[in-house]
């Protein structure tokens, strides 16, 4: 096995799969998520996640919803029945945020209450009665509107109908601890900036809030001993999943000049935030002839920009190599620049599409045996991850909901 393919799928399989060790009589993701269906089946089962289809996109985003009318730091727990029985309570689990999460109405009034479907933070689709005197249909904002596609791991910007510009984001890393840090697929609305806030030892600005406890925010950073900023540790894992449910947005501007700086300066109210998932959604290779830039004089990154801005004027331009020679010679080694690029090895996209449920393990194996790298034991398979809820819900099924940031 090559260095780097070992790097690349041992690490993505055994640390991402199984990042938080799995307690005796655990549920694993997969069995939180049983008996439910998910975002994936939210825009419906012939739904085209084509970012490039403006006018679509744009009549989605232009599309009103309807929401729960309490407020957006409340929550409305679903009941079985008219004033019956939660559907759900697991924790974290079983309700649907307040004032920005969309939901479907599913029938008419029956006595004050109204059948619909939400998502919650396990990404799990949940049905049942909630009171029709909380459903509250908003327009949202002309302006601007947001995807954010966990595929891609990319939030894309629309302005006035056309798409404007997109940055690199790290989205939930659910595990089967913490299944709820999944950032769940729908529609929101922007409904509040909130700023700044620590999080387990690193510091989120920027933030506003979309649904709940999740926010779009700038990727973390840590405060060295002489007052400076360290951005590295999270910026390295933009591109892919990493956080706790939020949106961890570049800081780096895009060459349009899109960072979470943009968004915190430019964003209005009710701006609508689309979320894609990306289950059961295979992502396809780059092109061969894609050009990717290295330094040749010891540099350690590749890149998708000859003059990429982390990269010391005397370096530049890079030089430039086709993306089907990554995998091979002096090129094998180098990691993706966290400035300028989130184009993956094919081997990484392959393990990607393996846990979205994307591809088969027998397909997995055909397509690293034809780059004769090694292949995985095909009865293995693997999966991929925020608070406490501490008041009693009211009659209505409304409960005070807190969800620990990133």
């Amino acid at each position: 096995m090559s260095r780097t393919y070992q790097r690349i799928v041992v690490a993505f399989l055994s640390v991402v799969f199984f990042a938080v060790p799995l307690a005796a009589g655990a549920k694993t993701v997969e069995e939180w998520l049983e008996g439910f269906e998910t975002g994936e089946v939210w825009f419906g089962e012939d739904f085209h996640y084509d970012v490039t289809n403006e006018e679509a996109c744009w009549e989605l985003l232009m599309k009103p919803i309807t929401v729960l009318d309490v407020d957006q730091r409340e929550s409305v727990y679903p009941l079985v029945t008219p004033n019956g029985e939660r559907v759900n309570e697991d924790k974290l689990g079983g309700f649907i945020n307040g004032a920005s999460a969309a939901v479907h109405v599913l029938g008419e009034d029956e006595d004050g209450w109204t059948l619909i479907e939400g998502l919650d933070y396990y990404n799990r689709l949940i049905r049942g009665y909630v009171k029709t005197s909380l459903l509250k249909e908003v327009t949202p904002n002309n302006k601007y509107g947001i995807i954010i596609d966990k595929l891609t791991q990319r939030l894309y910007v629309y302005i006035d109908g056309k798409l404007w510009s997109s940055v690199a984001v790290s989205t939930g890393l659910p595990n089967d601890e913490q299944p709820y840090n999944e950032t769940a697929a729908g529609e929101y609305l922007i409904c509040s900036w909130v700023g700044g806030f620590d999080s387990e030892g690193m510091y989120c600005d920027l933030a506003i809030r979309f649904n709940g406890g999740d926010m779009i925010h700038e990727v973390p950073h840590n405060v060295r001993a002489d007052g400076s900023k360290s951005y590295s540790r999270w910026e390295a894992l933009l591109g892919q999943r990493a956080s706790h449910g939020c949106v961890r947005t570049a800081r780096i501007k895009s060459p349009e000049g899109l960072n979470a700086q943009w968004l915190w300066d430019n964003l209005k109210m009710n701006t609508k935030v689309l979320v894609w998932d990306d289950r059961g959604r295979k992502m396809e290779y780059p092109d061969d002839n894609l050009t990717l830039y290295y330094n040749p004089e010891g540099g350690q990154y590749y890149h998708s920009d000859a003059n990429c801005s982390s990269v010391r004027d005397k370096y530049l331009p890079l030089t430039g190599f086709p993306y089907a020679e990554l995998d091979s010679g002096d090129y094998a080694d180098l990691t993706p620049c966290s400035t300028c690029t989130t184009i993956k090895r094919k081997s990484v996209i392959d393990a990607e599409n393996l846990a979205r449920d994307a591809i088969t393990v027998e397909e997995f194996n055909d397509l690293a045996a034809s780059r004769g790298e090694e292949t995985l034991p095909v009865e293995e398979t693997a999966d991929e991850p925020s608070g406490d809820v501490d008041e009693e819900p009211a009659s209505t099924g409304v409960q005070i909901t807190i969800r620990s940031n990133d």
